[in-house]
């Protein structure tokens, strides 16, 4: 047999192209360094070098090779390089490379799979919907599984998914993948339906290799465990994830996923199994995304919390606020409440700067223990989920009264019902103006409770309550007036079988008889008016 080196440099590119055509590029990568050794300025060589370093998986070195090389660098081998750098975790750099080449549908795929690694799911959707419309070929397959992925991550891991476009579920990748979508988006029972689907593909395809089967059931498996997790089945859930862990088939990030949902499940129970359960956790960060990552740093820092390692639990959560995590800072918060230091857990938390509902609502409750009503309130203002309600705005303007006075409240009232007027449904805002006019009575202000029952009635005149306590506002200041109002009220008609006298009697009305004959009919309205109200003012009094 001829070696190597007697062969010639045509002798060698024939059979380099053999190698390559039979993708055996190991065999290939000696005879492009041999023709180098001969001529170091053979451009095709140089190029062949590369191309076997990188289906050798020596990405690295082929990266070197372009970098450095004085024939190389000049030229425009961007899509190379690019993926040179995308193999190596370089997604930055392998993006500018990538912007350098020309288009096509290979510098397509790359960036799509790029854009994923990167998390910008929308992009990545964006190209692949692209590629699947506009190629046909052998792998077809394959882009529909990465478009169902790049679809199903934008679920779990955006707050805007994008609409599934109804693809095949011919393989077991795309049956997964579309049970991810339908599980990020609360469709439990579609996600089950399609998970079983998956594993009887699955199962079906790697029927002759059990070991290959285990592997790739793995995720399928776990992602069954957070169904049931989800649904509030925590044992079967476990045992699921538990047999994942104990056979240890599966990729590293399947392993840290199912260990980390154990954690969730133990919450402050078990200790032991989740110590060890972080530690399979976080043995796989380069694989896993950010807000997977974040939720194992987030368990880890509560299990110090829940076995008492409370400094390494404030130095954990003290990081994770210097980072910028989001609710890094109620853990924060959390260790100096449980030392009883409710002014430097409350001077952790961005009450100025955030519009974030539950560091308000934990500020609301810090200050409301520390006796500062007022700012309370101004925390609870700022939570507008909650500003159409009118339990919250009694709660804020009964705050505002106990830290600054009956003004502030009352301006707050007059605030809140103009912003209810425009927002809020009938029975809500007919509720709040009641609310804020018996508030106004009892701190001697009947002109201005008058005045919004007055507001009120022009659009309910109908409403017997508002009606009622229009006329004991009215009566404090205008008798004649209140007079005029009380005609308003609706004539009471008493069925002719009730006898009065007997009815009287056996409700303990114990009045003189000589004493139930009205004089006018005016202060009959005026004194059942009164009458009403005030026995609602007394139950609401012993309720309270």
């Amino acid at each position: 047999m001829t070696s190597i080196t007697e062969k010639t440099v045509e002798q060698l590119f024939t059979q380099i192209q053999k190698f390559g055509n039979d993708g055996n590029f190991t065999k290939a990568l000696p005879l492009c360094i041999e023709i180098l050794k001969r001529n170091p300025k053979d451009e095709d060589a140089l190029r062949c070098k590369v191309i076997c370093l990188m289906k050798t998986d020596k990405c690295k070195e082929a990266y070197h090779v372009m970098s450095t090389d004085k024939l190389l660098k000049d030229i425009p081998m961007w899509f190379d390089r690019a993926y040179c750098l995308y193999r190596q975790g370089k997604l930055e750099d392998a993006l500018t490379e990538l912007n350098k080449a020309e288009p096509s549908s290979k510098v397509d795929e790359l960036l799509a799979q790029i854009y994923y690694k990167l998390e910008n799911y929308d992009s990545a959707v964006s190209i692949y919907k692209t590629l699947v419309k506009s190629l046909v070929d052998a792998n077809t397959n394959e882009r529909e599984t990465n478009l169902a992925a790049a679809l199903a991550s934008s679920a779990s891991f955006t707050n805007t998914p994008n609409k599934w476009p109804g693809l095949r579920e011919s393989t077991y990748e795309l049956s997964y993948n579309s049970a991810c979508y339908c599980l990020a988006t609360g469709n439990l029972v579609e996600a089950n339906n399609k998970l079983n689907r998956a594993r009887d593909l699955c199962s079906k395809e790697f029927e002759d290799d059990e070991t290959d089967a285990k592997c790739e059931l793995a995720p399928i498996e776990v992602m069954r465990g957070l169904c049931l997790q989800t649904e509030g089945n925590d044992k079967d859930a476990m045992e699921i994830y538990s047999t994942v862990l104990k056979e240890k088939y599966g990729d590293s990030q399947t392993l840290s996923v199912a260990a980390n949902n154990i954690i969730c499940i133990n919450k402050e129970q078990n200790m032991f199994d989740s110590k060890k359960k972080v530690k399979i956790a976080t043995n796989a960060p380069k694989k896993l995304t950010k807000a997977q990552l974040l939720s194992i740093e987030f368990n880890s820092c509560l299990l110090s919390y829940h076995t008492n390692h409370m400094e390494q639990f404030r130095k954990k959560s003290a990081e994770m606020v210097a980072e910028g995590v989001p609710m890094a800072h109620l853990l924060l918060a959390s260790s100096y409440i449980r030392d009883k230091k409710l002014n430097d857990a409350l001077n952790v938390l961005p009450v100025e700067n955030t519009s974030d509902e539950k560091t308000l609502l934990a500020a609301s409750q810090l200050l409301l223990n520390l006796g500062s009503f007022a700012d309370a309130a101004s925390a609870l203002i700022k939570i507008k989920s909650l500003a159409d309600k009118p339990g919250m705005a009694s709660l804020i303007s009964t705050l505002y009264f106990l830290g600054s006075g009956p003004e502030k409240a009352v301006e707050f009232m007059d605030k809140s019902l103009k912003d209810l007027a425009e927002t809020c449904d009938p029975a809500n805002l007919i509720k709040w103006t009641l609310i804020c006019a018996r508030f106004r009575l009892a701190y001697d202000m009947p002109k201005d409770a008058a005045s919004s029952l007055e507001t009120l009635l022009s659009k309910y005149p109908g409403n017997v309550k508002a009606l009622a306590l229009l006329i004991r506002s009215v009566s404090q200041f205008d008798v004649s007036r209140a007079y005029e109002v009380a005609k308003r009220l609706p004539e009471i008609e008493i069925p002719s079988d009730i006898d009065l006298e007997e009815l009287e009697i056996g409700t303990g009305v114990t009045a003189a008889r000589g004493l139930r004959k009205v004089i006018n009919p005016e202060d009959a309205k005026i004194s059942e008016a009164n009458r009403r109200f005030e026995t609602k003012e007394k139950t609401l009094s012993s309720r309270q």
